[in-house]
């Protein structure tokens, strides 16, 4: 069962200050999943963020296992996917040496990471393939595909502005 520190129930705590998930609870952690799938993230990562979104404390991985049923290594994976995107930051424990973690508060540095990792890698990596591709389709003298890669730079210079306000956000 799930179960979040800081909950107002206290009914079983397996954890001091920590209770069984409530409704709200759970809508919340769902809402997180269903952004963490939009986003194509695992379910686990969205539990992962909405279960560190919901605690007042820092969390680390045994917290994760414990209260979200997740393996060690998923949990460890989990953390790893929303530390790349800036989701997550590290916060210190001095009583405590494992690695703690706390949601990160600025939306700038959560988007410009988010841009950074995920979205504008693979744009790249696209923008090589096409250009290659439409080298092959001019050497091939297609007049076909030659007037759809055309159609396809088109839709390209329409969609410059909006990488370049993306790109300015991350500057």
């Amino acid at each position: 069962m799930l179960e979040v520190p800081g909950s107002s129930k206290s009914e079983n705590p397996s954890v001091e200050g920590v209770g069984p998930l409530d409704a709200l609870e759970r809508d919340i952690i769902a809402y997180w999943v269903q952004t963490a799938t939009l986003l194509g993230y695992p379910r686990s990562v969205g539990e992962i963020f909405g279960y560190i979104f919901l605690s007042e404390q820092p969390v680390n991985a045994d917290d994760l296992v414990e209260h979200l049923g997740i393996s060690r290594s998923g949990a460890g994976q989990g953390l790893k996917a929303l530390l790349d995107i800036g989701a997550i930051r590290p916060a210190h424990n001095i009583a405590d040496r494992r690695d703690h973690y706390q949601m990160q508060s600025d939306l700038g540095v959560l988007v410009k990471q988010f841009l950074n990792v995920r979205v504008f890698p693979p744009l790249e990596e696209l923008r090589r393939q096409r250009d290659a591709l439409k080298e092959t389709v001019a050497a091939s003298r297609n007049p076909h595909l030659a007037q759809r890669f055309e159609k396809l730079l088109r839709w390209q210079g329409k969609a410059s502005p909006l990488i370049a306000v993306l790109k300015s956000l991350t500057s």
